[in-house]
């Protein structure tokens, strides 16, 4: 399932697998002025490669190395022969050699295996401090969090950031254990630095109004840290955690067969706790 959307002067591309008719997880490709933010799943190759034949595409900037940014990675090289592919310096080996093995079953089954970079060595660099297209300058702002190796963009005159991951819509009453809590609350709250008036994430929902909304969602992780602090204060076991906080496990727990959960986000405050403990006993 692809669903193409034209926001001014942005083309948002959106890919799903489709479960009884219906998107199961969105995953987003962003086309602005030649220049391609990440590349989507393995299985929607074919369909984005469609979408863009009529396009320009000069550039390719990969937010991080996951399999639903990565996947149509291949095969966009091949049809821009002269496109040049950027990723921070911790992605490019990920590029070069993912690893595969240890993928968990659902994200074969959601995205798919990404292939290996087949590509001339010349074409895949390390991205700097920006990115130019004829009409636009990106600032590349480093945002770890959910992976170590993820940028985002960061277009100073019209005030858009397109996020990837590092910040998603919705609730987050769950975590996946690679996910560091900590970095990811800098990350957002570099993003709000930033005041932007427009935000593309990866999932293809575009805030209009990104402020209140990021400064919401960091409100929330921290609370959930204090929570969690307070707990552990009384003695409570992490289980006992998980209990009061989030009395029944949210559905991505059963279909990332245990991947994303209420116990890793217990256990990513409590690593949050510990390091800002640290941190401020240092100062």
């Amino acid at each position: 399932m692809i669903h193409v959307e034209q926001q001014g002067n942005v083309l948002a591309i959106r890919m799903s697998r489709s479960f009884f008719g219906r998107p199961f997880w969105w995953t987003t490709a962003y086309w602005i002025d030649g220049l391609l933010v990440d590349t989507g799943p393995c299985f929607a190759t074919k369909d984005l490669c469609r979408v863009l034949q009529k396009l320009k595409v000069e550039q390719i900037v990969i937010t991080h190395a996951h399999e639903n940014q990565v996947g149509g990675l291949p095969a966009l090289v091949e049809q821009f022969p002269d496109a040049k592919v950027y990723a921070s310096r911790r992605a490019l080996p990920i590029l070069q050699n993912p690893p595969t093995a240890s993928l968990q079953f659902y994200r074969r089954i959601l995205w798919g295996v990404p292939q290996p970079w087949q590509g001339p060595v010349t074409r895949l660099d390390e991205v700097g401090d920006r990115i130019v297209t004829a009409h636009y300058t990106f600032h590349v702002v480093e945002t770890p969090g959910h992976t170590a190796d993820h940028i985002a963009l960061f277009e100073p005159n019209q005030k858009w950031i397109f996020s990837g991951d590092i910040y998603l819509h919705g609730q987050d009453d769950a975590w996946n254990a690679e996910a560091d809590l900590f970095g990811v609350i800098c990350s957002l709250r570099t993003l709000a630095s930033l005041h932007p008036e427009r935000l593309f994430a990866a999932d293809g929902r575009i805030s209009r109004t990104p402020l209140p909304e990021l400064h919401g969602k960091i409100g929330l992780l921290v609370q959930h840290a204090r929570d969690v602090a307070r707990m552990d204060a009384l003695g409570l076991t992490a289980e006992e955690m998980v209990l009061r906080l989030f009395p029944k496990e949210p559905p991505i727990a059963f279909w990332t067969q245990g991947h994303y959960s209420t116990r890793h986000l217990v256990a990513a405050c409590r690593s949050y706790n510990a390091l800002f403990m640290a941190l401020s006993s240092e100062c």
